[in-house]
């Protein structure tokens, strides 16, 4: 047992060292955003704005084979943690039903967010997404 709390005091000790310091988060949420796709064709793009906590914005998406439209985003903002309502209203290749998606996630960094997709399909299991800023 002593030689168990020894080895957590050396690495925490080194944790301490390292100079490594926690991302808290940026002073904001606002600029371009896009989702990471490895699919060619695909993507969402997003413009978001922040006041106070709350976080809204708009944007576009497409599929490789469609559908694509117009993205509407409400959500908010609590430090590191994001949540973001996504509606996509579909435009392409004619105007089609709205979908809902919710974001629940993270700064990793200041220019990534990453986290949890569903949708209000009942028995859907959330899929893995990240978001990276963009000029």
């Amino acid at each position: 047992m002593r030689s168990v709390r020894s080895v957590w005091l050396v690495a925490l000790f080194a944790i301490g060292c390292s100079g490594a310091e926690p991302f808290v988060g940026p002073a904001s949420i606002d600029g371009k955003w896009a989702e990471n796709f490895s699919i060619a064709g695909n993507f969402v793009n997003m413009d978001l704005s922040s006041a106070s906590s709350t976080v809204s914005g708009s944007g576009n998406y497409c599929g490789e084979a469609g559908p694509c439209g117009l993205l509407g985003v409400a959500g908010t903002v609590d430090g590191i943690a994001v949540h973001l309502d996504l509606t996509f209203n579909q435009q392409l290749p004619q105007a089609g039903p709205s979908r809902i998606e919710h974001f629940d996630g993270r700064f990793t960094s200041a220019d990534v967010l990453q986290g949890s997709l569903t949708t209000d399909t009942s028995g859907q299991v959330p899929g893995k997404t990240s978001y990276r800023r963009v000029p």
